[in-house]
């Protein structure tokens, strides 16, 4: 009996340090949340994809005529849709304003939430889109990588046509 007992608790100490380096921290999220940026800023999809989890959702909330849409995307929908969207797209510029980032109590994931401006001509047309997005950010096969990105347009921010500066 001791003996289980010991063995018992020699394992969990073994493992306790494991657990603390699998730890999600705030660096490791803006880390991701940079390269991320970057990755959009040079309209990089692949670079994008590669912090996407293999199970990512992305969900979009935006005004259409008097009713609020949603629509789900899953990751390789997604990277396609953005990908398609930069080929259409000439000037584009992307930028992230107010961020704010949570690790969970038990340190297994993170959460963000930041604005992101992106200004574009797309068929000569100059336009502004602004979108309040909440990302949530898990360890997957020892990679933190964003699991879920849920947002939604900000009404009346979104204009047709952004101011040079």
């Amino acid at each position: 009996m001791n003996r289980l007992l010991t063995g018992t608790m020699v394992s969990v100490l073994l493992s306790l340090p494991t657990q603390a380096a699998e730890r999600i921290t705030d660096v490791q999220i803006q880390q991701v949340i940079d390269a991320t940026d970057v990755a959009a800023m040079n309209r990089d999809t692949a670079g994008i994809g590669e912090y996407l989890s293999d199970s990512f959702e992305k969900t979009i909330e935006f005004p259409y005529k008097k009713w609020m849409a949603k629509v789900r995307l899953h990751k390789d929908d997604y990277l396609e849709l953005i990908d398609e969207g930069w080929t259409n797209t000439g000037i584009y510029d992307y930028q992230r304003h107010d961020t704010e980032i949570h690790i969970s109590p038990d340190g297994l994931s993170g959460l963000s939430h930041s604005t992101i401006i992106e200004n574009m001509v797309q068929d000569g047309e100059k336009m502004t889109s602004k979108f309040r997005e909440y990302a949530t950010y898990e360890l997957e096969n020892g990679r933190l990588v964003i699991t879920r990105v849920s947002g939604h347009t900000l009404l009346g921010d979104t204009t047709p046509q952004w101011e040079e500066q």
